[in-house]
């Protein structure tokens, strides 16, 4: 076992001879081992190294990738829908954005990238911008092959020691193939498929109206829908449409 030497004030030292007296302790060396063990427990896992980087820790987490999603999760609202012959992306800014207000025409959260796809985010601005900025040199002709690019870029992140994992989740929509697709990209990676996902900062119970009251329908029962969902959190929203 490693030894510790260092060098305490009287006083203290008086105080930990006092607590060996009259508690547990066979010596102050014990005292203060059992105190720096306490100590590294509860500062958690950065005293134990398991966020300096990339790396599990005993109970096979990556802290990382657990922080990069609580960015994502604190990002502002999107909701996606498929509906009968398309797809919705709608994007919000949030009550209390420091961003003026003042003519504002969109939310600039969607991007087109092409006639059949659109691509939203919500987390790290510079991290959305970063994936779009890549992702606009793909030439998928699948949505299949444009999901496994998407994936691709957040993938790669969270393998390279020397980068961090993306900040953000993307929402993936696509009428490619002729018919509407969804899918949700999160910070680590993972790609799943729905009729409906939301993804940001979204209000309280909206998860569970979206999973148990909707039903694809027509494109203006989905903008309904999506309002109804984020209006709450939300001064402007932007609809986004793709049509087979």
């Amino acid at each position: 076992m490693s030894e510790i030497r260092t060098v305490i004030p009287d006083e203290i030292d008086q105080y930990l001879e006092a607590m060996v007296r009259t508690g547990p302790f066979a010596s102050k060396a014990e005292l203060v081992r059992a105190a720096l063990v306490s100590y590294a427990q509860e500062t958690g896992p950065l005293a134990q190294g398991f966020d300096k980087e990339l790396i599990f820790s005993p109970d096979g987490r990556l802290y990382q990738v657990e922080y990069a999603r609580e960015s994502a999760r604190r990002g502002a609202p999107v909701a996606g829908l498929v509906y009968n012959g398309g797809v919705l992306l709608s994007a919000a800014y949030r009550k209390g954005s420091s961003v003026p207000l003042v003519g504002l025409k969109h939310t600039g959260k969607v991007t087109a990238l092409g006639s059949s796809v659109l691509l939203a985010g919500s987390g790290l601005v510079a991290d959305i911008a970063m994936v779009v900025h890549e992702l606009g040199s793909f030439a998928g002709t699948t949505p299949e092959g444009w999901s496994e690019a998407l994936t691709s870029i957040f993938w790669r992140a969270t393998l390279d020691r020397n980068r961090r994992p993306l900040g953000a989740s993307m929402l993936l929509a696509t009428t490619l193939g002729g018919r509407p697709r969804l899918f949700l990209v999160d910070p680590s990676g993972s790609a799943l498929e729905a009729d409906g996902f939301l993804m940001g900062s979204v209000p309280e119970g909206a998860a569970d109206r979206l999973s148990k009251e909707y039903r694809p329908g027509s494109a203006k029962e989905a903008e309904a829908f999506a309002s109804s969902l984020l209006k709450e959190s939300a001064l402007v929203l932007s609809h986004h449409h793709l049509t087979v």
